[in-house]
């Protein structure tokens, strides 16, 4: 599903490529191969050392110590025993924060902050079990090919709404020394920049419109990967790591628009689900 929402970051980001292939060479077919190459790039997310150099870039994370090993790894290979998963697939990983969390990327990244490190053994094995439950849906894998995929367009858009901002700042400057003409004529520019990009890229409007429904998906996959953790047998153990989370949040109730672009659920809601074995 988070495929289907993710099509026009895809689509965006193949007319951004498109349109550069068109800028540099003037031969239709050169423009094709560029694109061809772009698509078939998403592949080099697969080979263990980019994705690597892909998470540690998207996250502050580095190997474990030779001590946080000793610890992590017999849990790890006890969730894979339950799982009857092949441990040996995975990389592990410890991620600089001082919070309480993990997080799987990629096809073969399971990451740890140091302070879920600190976790009763049982606990720290629910939290795996989720994060592995992420890697057997393949959530992980689509979310790292969706962001490789949105990088053109995400550029794009920075692009032009840097330049926006630079161009309403010159605009500030006029009508503070009380050229309301150049203040117009900034504003003008600024706004023909905008519509400059969706004529050239209309797909770009429909990120942002499909953004609520992308965070849905995921909210979706998050909550399949505690269903998977629980028919581990590790049900109990992540409702009790999860309200120790609910009892931190102090119940505080997030805005509509934050709950609707959230990545994640609700941590009531999902103890809710998990207590009712969905």
């Amino acid at each position: 599903m988070g495929v289907v929402f993710g099509l026009p970051g895809f689509v965006s980001s193949l007319v951004v490529v498109g349109l550069l292939a068109g800028l540099v060479w003037s031969a239709g077919w050169v423009v094709w191969v560029v694109a061809v190459l772009w698509v078939l790039s998403g592949a080099v997310t697969f080979v263990p050392s980019v994705e690597a150099l892909l998470a540690k870039l998207m996250f502050d994370m580095r190997p474990p110590t030779t001590v946080e090993m000793t610890r992590l790894r017999p849990l790890w290979e006890s969730v894979c025993v339950a799982a009857s998963a092949n441990s040996s697939k995975y990389s592990l990983w410890v991620e600089q924060s001082k919070e309480l969390n993990a997080f799987a990327a990629g096809g073969r990244t399971v990451a740890v902050t140091r302070r879920a490190l600190e976790l009763p053994p049982r606990a720290l094995e629910a939290i795996l079990a989720h994060e592995l439950g992420h890697h057997l849906s393949g959530h992980s894998r689509v979310s790292l090919l969706a962001w490789w995929y949105e990088l053109p367009a995400q550029g794009a858009i920075w692009l032009v709404t840097t330049a926006m901002r630079l161009v309403l700042a010159v605009g500030k400057v006029f009508a503070r020394f009380g050229s309301s003409a150049g203040a117009l004529a900034a504003t003008l520019l600024s706004l023909l920049l905008l519509a400059g990009l969706i004529a050239l890229n209309p797909w770009l409007l429909l990120m942002p419109l499909l953004s609520p429904l992308l965070a849905w998906s995921r909210r979706l996959g998050e909550y399949r990967a505690d269903a998977t953790a629980a028919g581990f047998g590790y049900g109990p153990d992540l409702v009790t790591v999860l309200s120790g989370w609910l009892a931190a949040e102090h119940a505080v109730r997030r805005p509509l628009r934050v709950r609707m672009l959230a990545s994640h659920p609700a941590t009531a809601d999902r103890i809710r689900r998990l207590r009712a074995g969905r």
